[in-house]
């Protein structure tokens, strides 16, 4: 099985230059939550896909346990996908 190569990242400064970034994945704080875009997919079967996660399929939160969250996704333009962790509300 061939093994997954991780994407090349980079971080663009204001005036829009591009500097590479050596990280195996970014973490994204929106408000209370994270999202977390994994830079090498987690299956060589997932290559050229990004792979979101957030809740506790983020690394070093395997543990967290509640009512978990979910990521609402809504298409924008023919290029843009918006992408929203919310909490899921737990049942009283």
């Amino acid at each position: 099985m061939e093994e997954s190569k991780p994407y090349p990242v980079f971080a663009i400064s204001k005036d829009g230059t591009r500097h590479e970034m050596d990280a195996t994945s970014i973490i994204i704080q929106l408000e209370e939550e994270e999202i977390e875009i994994s830079l090498i997919p987690p299956h060589p079967v997932f290559q050229g896909k990004l792979t979101l996660a957030t809740g506790s399929a983020i690394q070093g939160r395997e543990q967290e346990r509640g009512a978990g969250t979910q990521l609402i996704i809504e298409p924008g333009a023919a290029n843009v996908v918006h992408i929203t962790p919310k909490k899921n509300k737990t049942l009283s």
